[in-house]
């Protein structure tokens, strides 16, 4: 299941430009109760299970919007909430420097949804892949001073 199938119309509409300038107090508790989620989109984290995973809450733009801005996109379909999850700063973090690969500039806002979702998708595997290294470094104990 992707996130944006719990958006108001499946993802598929535009949901209103992300306002303030803190993810946590204003757009994204907006995209928490446009969409009820409360997890990573990426890691499935519990982002309010407690004050620690709160605090590592950030909302992520799934289709760059440095690359949106040079391909023409519209402002007004890359700024909406529906082109952004929910993430924790560990998950925004693995692949921030993604690099969209795509044939056609999207002319549709169907287009770009279908953009959006491919982009998730492929993140979403980097993202996993990111954590299986982190995750191998850090069984190794690396903060363990050995002799």
């Amino acid at each position: 299941m992707r996130p944006f199938d719990t958006y108001p119309g499946g993802g598929r509409e535009l949901l209103g430009q992300a306002k303030g300038s803190n993810s946590r107090h204003e757009y994204g508790r907006k995209l928490m109760q446009l969409s009820g989620q409360r997890k990573c989109a990426y890691c499935e984290t519990d982002l309010t299970g407690s004050y620690e995973q709160w605090l590592t809450m950030v909302v992520d733009h799934v289709v760059p919007k440095s690359h949106c801005g040079a391909a023409g996109i519209p402002v007004r379909w890359y700024e909406d909430l529906s082109n952004m999850v929910l993430a924790c700063a560990a998950c925004n973090s693995f692949r921030n420097r993604y690099r969209c690969d795509w044939a056609t500039q999207p002319t549709s806002l169907d287009e770009f949804y279908a953009l959006r979702d491919k982009v998730f998708t492929e993140r979403k595997q980097l993202i996993d892949a990111s954590h299986q290294t982190e995750r191998a470094f850090y069984d190794t104990k690396p903060w363990e001073i050995s002799n």
